[in-house]
């Protein structure tokens, strides 16, 4: 754990970051599907045209889940004899450019992963990465993840990590020269979790902790690290907590709604990564929250909300059990506040915070408040909050509105 101490550390250090690499694509974080949490490879044509007309069905396009990504095991384990990759036509009997066609024609985007070789063992794009990006481009993606799989300590490449994923940066751009087209470039690297330190020079966003898994010590394992990463998040480029688990494991709606609404307030790209015809209306309800979008996507402001108070533990406290329980950050202007509380105790607990607390909060001024969740107004406040009873592993969330 030693290295995610070390660049934790470095996000209190250093200022906020400037505007990252702006290649004109998703100014706020993407939103989508991707299909590796609950399918792996058990993936097919079938499966991700299902999977796109439900999620128009069920309100989530409409709520801005526009990508549907495909992610691993797509492929054949080998190039053609041109060096193309090739499509499995078992799973896509179709080619990828049908895919597509049907996913714009819905009104999604279209995206897919690729690594050195890919992480399930299928065929790679290091050293092919202008060939790759051309044929992404012609298959009609808008989206691709590029993963650090499979590269040995003394291995397939030699460089950094900056420099190995820097090469689909420039890729993308002579694409991007000749075509016209641009894609969302999202990037995962193994094993430093170092990428928000160069990713912003490099990508629209970059992993920054180990895989999530549908349970709740992996979720507060990654939201610790966040909590201290803020300042390298910005319009363009986002820390990448990972994908969504909402409606995978035994995670409670509790847990469900803490997930999404702490990746969804760090700003991080929001992808559902279920089956979402087996999901509840409750858990439907979690993922589109209009209110809570909102905040993820708004594009007056661009730094995610930051812990203020540690809450439990003293300030800047590491504890991948008990992370940061009080954030906030500026929505729409510097007149309103997103607040957000966690609750990592394993009992109902009340919240309350001094306005003197929250940089983003004036203590000389009153404002009202609006509960996010329960979509009602909780008055006016000045200089204090106070609100209770929030279950174990729950979350509140609010907007504050200064007043004239």
């Amino acid at each position: 754990m030693t290295h995610y101490i070390k660049y934790a550390v470095l996000g209190i250090v250093f200022a906020s970051n400037s505007l990252a690499w702006n290649n004109g694509v998703q100014k706020a974080p993407a939103m989508g599907f991707n299909t590796w949490n609950r399918f792996a490879c058990n993936i097919n044509e079938t499966l991700i045209r299902d999977t796109a007309t439900q999620m128009k069905n069920l309100g989530f396009l409409a709520a801005g889940y526009s990508y549907i990504n495909i992610d691993d095991c797509w492929n054949t384990k080998a190039r053609d004899v041109n060096g193309l990759l090739v499509p499995d036509a078992t799973k896509f009997p179709n080619g990828m450019k049908n895919l597509t066609d049907f996913l714009h024609d819905l009104g999604f985007k279209a995206g897919e992963d690729q690594g050195i070789t890919t992480c399930a063992g299928f065929a790679g794009s290091l050293n092919h990465e202008l060939t790759d990006a051309r044929t992404f481009v012609n298959w009609g993606f808008d989206y691709i993840k590029v993963n650090r799989c499979n590269i040995l300590p003394t291995g397939s490449f030699q460089g950094t990590n900056e420099a190995r994923f820097k090469r689909w940066t420039d890729a993308l751009e002579q694409v991007q020269a000749e075509t016209g087209k641009m894609l969302f470039y999202s990037l995962v690297e193994w094993s430093s979790f170092d990428a928000w330190v160069w990713g912003p020079n490099v990508s629209n966003s970059w992993r920054m902790y180990d895989d999530i898994q549908p349970n709740w010590p992996r979720i507060t394992q990654i939201l610790n690290n966040a909590s201290f990463i803020g300042n390298f998040s910005n319009f363009y480029g986002h820390n990448d907590l990972d994908m969504l688990e909402n409606g995978n494991g035994a995670l409670t709606l509790a847990e469900q709604r803490s997930h999404f609404t702490a990746w969804a307030l760090a700003k991080s790209p929001l992808l559902i990564g279920t089956d979402v015809s087996k999901l509840s209306q409750d858990a439907i309800t979690i993922l589109t929250n209009p209110e809570i979008i909102a905040i993820n996507q708004d594009t007056a402001i661009g730094e995610p909300l930051k812990p203020f108070f540690w809450g439990k533990n003293p300030d800047n406290t590491w504890d991948p059990t008990f992370p940061a329980q009080y954030w906030s950050g500026y929505y729409k202007d510097q007149k309103h506040t997103a607040v957000m509380y966690l609750n990592f105790n394993e009992r109902t607990v009340d919240l309350n915070f001094t306005f003197s607390h929250s940089p983003h909060l004036r203590a000389d001024k009153k404002y009202t408040v609006r509960d996010l969740w329960k979509h009602q107004d909780k008055g006016i406040f000045g200089s204090f909050f106070f609100d209770g009873s929030i279950p174990s592993h729950d979350v509140r969330a609010y907007i504050f509105t200064e007043q004239v």
